[in-house]
């Protein structure tokens, strides 16, 4: 891609960049592939971006169907499954609208991706649709931030946070990002500065602005309680260790009442 060619806001190069940041973490890759191969398929993922968890499952061989509300997202996903020969069904949805009818083995809402959900309405309605989706066995995993972490290091200074090449910019990429957290608002909004330098020395600047709810573990077991799902365990890592006072991640698995 040209990026010289691009506006700052554009869609198509913002997800390029998802994949540049992302497309190297796979700490939780290992974990979908593992309940996969419990839950079998059809598997959903809601919020499915660029395809980073669904392309290892359906090299595993599974059904996958995956919902984003971009399209330049799906592109690109559209992208990763044809350079390999796979199948898999990807449509640009709103998912506090609807999503595909199933019924799905497994859902998996991963990376915050239920932190797009900022109204409580919206979050158990879309709640319903999954447990409404999902097989009379079947999970859905849903994985938040942990509101422990947002504390440290403090809100409101940019952090450099990756600085790589991009293969596909052609250009040295550094992304900084700035972290503004309100915790009577739950929200938690991230602005992303990504710098783009070519060799012949041209420099742009993209910036993307995240907002996103971090919720309290009592406040989930809630709303899933209201949608008609019950939880099935609670998890503070991948490894499905426990929730603790520190870490990272909140991951809740549950199933229909």
């Amino acid at each position: 891609m040209d990026f010289t060619a691009a506006p700052p806001s554009s869609g198509a190069t913002l997800a390029l960049l998802y994949d540049w940041e992302h497309d190297e973490f796979d700490d939780d890759v290992d974990f979908y592939r593992s309940l996969a191969g419990r839950t079998g398929g059809p598997v959903l993922e809601v919020a499915c971006g660029s395809g980073r968890i669904l392309h290892p499952l359906a090299k595993a061989g599974l059904d996958v169907v995956g919902v984003d509300c971009s399209a330049d997202m799906l592109d690109r996903a559209r992208g990763r499954f044809e350079e390999e020969g796979l199948q898999a069904r990807l449509y640009q949805m709103d998912m506090t609208r609807d999503l595909p009818t199933g019924p799905f083995a497994l859902v998996i809402l991963a990376l915050d991706a239920f932190g797009f959900v900022s109204e409580t309405g919206d979050q158990i309605r879309l709640l319903q649709r999954v447990a409404e989706r999902l097989t009379p066995e079947g999970l859905v995993v849903i994985d938040l931030v942990h509101p422990a972490s947002l504390a440290d290091p403090p809100g409101g200074a940019p952090m450099l946070q990756r600085s790589a090449w991009s293969a596909g910019l052609q250009a040295e990429v550094a992304k900084w990002v700035v972290r503004d957290v309100s915790f009577s608002e739950q929200q938690l909004t991230l602005t992303c500065f990504y710098d783009v330098s070519t060799r012949d020395g041209q420099m742009r600047r993209f910036v993307e602005r995240v907002p996103l709810r971090h919720y309290s573990r009592f406040e989930m077991e809630l709303l899933c309680q209201a949608a008609g799902l019950e939880i099935e365990g609670i998890f503070g890592d991948y490894e499905l260790g426990p929730l603790r006072d520190t870490g990272d991640r909140m991951i809740f698995l549950a199933g229909r009442r």
